[in-house]
This record gives structure tokens, sequence and C-alpha cells, in this order.
């Protein structure tokens, strides 16, 4: 019987400790953001919603009664009425600063262009110099609800409600709200 080569192991785990301290902090980061959100999706199925602020979606009903209208061998009507990427001017600069489990903030700006990209810094605040990340990529608006938006994979899929001059973070899964009383809202930079 041979031994398993476990070289290769010990190769891998030492070059994860050789990450710059920036590149752990930002996983560890992500790690917990991620782990944060799914805890918070969870306990939020459990709760009725209950939040009247969203006023940038239809009433529920409203598709209801469209459905049922529609004959029953052609492909369903998307609706044209007011959304998001149709009535509100959403192209701009987003500030704000974001909670981090373990700085004083993530400083973060989304910009959100006409052609549907993106550019995406974050900052992690009260950490060493040179821990500033910048992705860019598409997004699209989803098809559910069409007033949250979904970054590509470069900015891993993150999810934003977008309001008047606001964008605020969602749950990744469901875009729902993140059921918490930290700040979660970018505000639009009307220069």
């Amino acid at each position: 019987m041979t031994r398993p080569n476990t070289s290769n192991n010990k190769a891998q785990t030492i070059s994860l400790f050789n990450l710059p301290p920036f590149l752990r902090n930002f996983k560890s980061c992500i790690a917990l953001l991620i782990l944060s959100l799914s805890t918070i999706a969870l306990a939020a199925c459990s709760k009725p919603n209950t939040n009247t602020h969203e006023t940038n979606q239809a009433p529920e009903n409203t598709a209801n009664q469209t459905q049922s209208m529609q004959p029953t061998n052609t492909q369903p009507v998307t609706s044209m009425g007011d959304t998001a990427e149709t009535s509100l001017d959403w192209v701009g600069e987003y500030k704000g600063v974001f909670p981090c489990a373990d700085c004083q903030g993530n400083e973060t700006e989304l910009e959100l262009k006409a052609n549907v990209t993106y550019e995406l810094t974050q900052e992690y605040l009260g950490k060493e110099k040179g821990n500033e990340f910048k992705v860019k990529g598409t997004f699209s608006f989803d098809p559910d609800n069409p007033s949250v938006i979904r970054l590509d994979k470069a900015g891993e899929n993150l999810k934003f409600f977008i309001g008047e001059n606001f964008v605020e973070a969602r749950d990744m899964n469901t875009g729902k709200a993140i059921d918490s009383k930290l700040n979660y809202k970018l505000q639009k930079d009307l220069h």
C-alpha cells in the first residue's frame, strides 16, 4: 500500500499564508459579508414582509390581473409600466460607507453608466494603505424585480435596489432588503 503524496497540499497551504495581509483581510470581509447576508436571508424568510418604503414596485395583484386577462395561446406580455430602469435617472456615481467586520468601514463608490456598465471601488478604512479595490463590468436589471440590479461575476453578483438618488445593497440570493439597522445605502453624487 502506498501513501498519498501530501506535498502538494502543504504547498497550497503555505502559499495561502504568503498572501499580502490586505488580501487575507479582503477575503475574510467578503466571507463574513456573505455569511451575514445568508443569515439575514434565512431569518427574513420567517418574518412577514411589512416594508412599505419601497415605492418603485407595482402592487402584486396587478401582475395577477394582467395574467388572467391574457389569452392562453400566447406568450406572457411584459409590463411596460414605470420601472427604475425607465423612470428614474439611475446613471451616475453613488457613494457611501458600508459596515465592515474588522475595520472602520468599507468606503464604497459605485458608478452606473448608461451602457449598463459599472465601476465599483471599495476601500477598507482604518487599514494599511494599498487596500483599495476596483472592478469594472456590466450589470442587468432583474426581470422579476426591475427596481433591482445585479452586477456581473467581476462584481461578485452583488445586488442593489435603485431608488430616487440612492442605491441600496440587497441580499445576494433574494434581492430583498437586508434586515439590519446598519447602513447599506449609497447616495447619488448630484454635482
